[in-house]
């Protein structure tokens, strides 16, 4: 009678019937949970991979299954074999770390550069700095061995989420071709779902929505998977050890869209200390001419065909997708917070055309 008398226009039965449904939904949440993160990485890979799809069905005489399975095959020689031998990579390295320092006390630091002194503001201080860890290296080392040991430590228990985060990126892998085995009933599926929603204007949402997954995925994941590739062979050309684990730092840096030189710029000064001056001018030279260039040329062309997407809300969504995710957080980040953007956009300009079925979007893509 009270639930009446405050909402007159409410039954107890439509209250009821809500409760049944609130409770079965976050039944369902409470069991997809633990996966909840390789599906929804496994729906952004389908969404992205879907043109390819198209285009690979035709060539083989519309054999979905064929062609969803050269496309698992393909992400996992481009996703899940590199993060395994960066995660073993990672395992073999660790162990090193801490008897890393006792072998630095053995080196000799040389005299200050001239040029220290003349930087402003900090240079006197980085000179009398230079010159007491001149006069007591072994002591300088046996002082920061503590956070080495920590900071081993802390690489230990991430290497075992990166084990982890491998699974997930494995089984969202495999799930990604069962969805693009079924992509059209999906897709019809969910313009119905958005059309109930939202009405006959909320129709193009999904494909803007996709065009917005696949503007980010390829745009920034691509264009950071590239300069990684680049990052490590010239890192192994150079004969830096630990090029992987590098590499993969390399692309958590590119992903969160900063500058990659601070991976390979310190490993070009390392490269000329050890006395190589030649390969580390080639270092240098690799990696502002590839490294840094592919950047600016490819991320645009990719990026293109999707909404803008600050660069401020990729790094949030990096930052954000690490913590909350993992590994797989890189990937997830920064996609859902330009889905989210994109809905955003929309539901503040609602005036959409016609929406489109999922067999002309495929008609279209594959016309591209």
């Amino acid at each position: 009678m009270a639930i009446n008398k405050a909402f007159p226009n409410v039954s107890i039965l439509a209250v009821f019937q809500i409760a049944i449904i609130a409770l079965l939904v976050m039944s369902c949440l409470r069991v997809i949970q633990p996966f909840l993160g390789a599906l929804t990485w496994a729906s952004i890979i389908a969404i992205s991979a879907w043109p390819l799809h198209c285009r690979l069905r035709q060539k083989l005489g519309e054999r979905h299954k064929l062609a969803a399975l050269l496309i698992v095959l393909a992400l996992a020689l481009a996703l899940a074999i590199p993060i395994g031998l960066m995660a073993l990579t990672l395992a073999d390295t660790l162990p090193h770390l801490s008897g890393l320092t006792h072998d630095l006390t053995q080196l000799t630091l040389p005299n200050a550069p001239a040029w220290l002194a003349n930087i402003p503001v900090v240079g006197e201080s980085l000179q009398k700095l230079w010159g007491s860890v001149q006069a007591d290296l072994p002591g300088f080392f046996e002082k920061i061995r503590p956070a080495v040991n920590q900071g081993a430590l802390w690489l230990l228990s991430g290497g075992a989420n990166l084990s982890l985060s491998l699974l997930e990126i494995v089984l969202a892998i495999i799930v990604s071709g069962l969805l693009l085995i079924n992509g059209d009933r999906l897709w019809d599926m969910v313009e119905l779902v958005v059309i109930k929603l939202g009405g006959a204007p909320a129709g193009e949402l999904p494909d803007v929505i996709a065009r917005t997954i696949r503007s980010v995925t390829t745009g920034v994941v691509g264009t950071a998977l590239a300069q990684t590739i680049l990052c490590v062979i010239g890192l192994l050309i150079a004969g830096v050890p630990g090029a992987l684990v590098l590499g993969f730092l390399c692309f958590i840096v590119a992903v969160a869209q900063m500058p990659t030189l601070i991976v390979w710029l310190p490993a070009a000064a390392w490269v000329f200390y050890t006395g190589n001056t030649g390969l580390g001018i080639f270092l240098l030279v690799w990696g502002f001419l590839l490294i840094n260039t592919i950047d600016n040329i490819l991320k645009p062309l990719l990026i293109s065909q999707g909404a803008q997407m600050p660069l401020s809300l990729i790094f949030l969504g990096v930052i954000g997708g690490l913590i909350a995710w993992g590994v797989i957080g890189l990937f997830i980040g920064p996609t859902l917070l330009a889905v989210a953007l994109t809905m955003l956009r929309h539901w503040l300009r609602p005036e959409c055309p016609e929406p489109k079925n999922a067999d002309e979007d495929c008609a279209e893509q594959t016309a591209d």
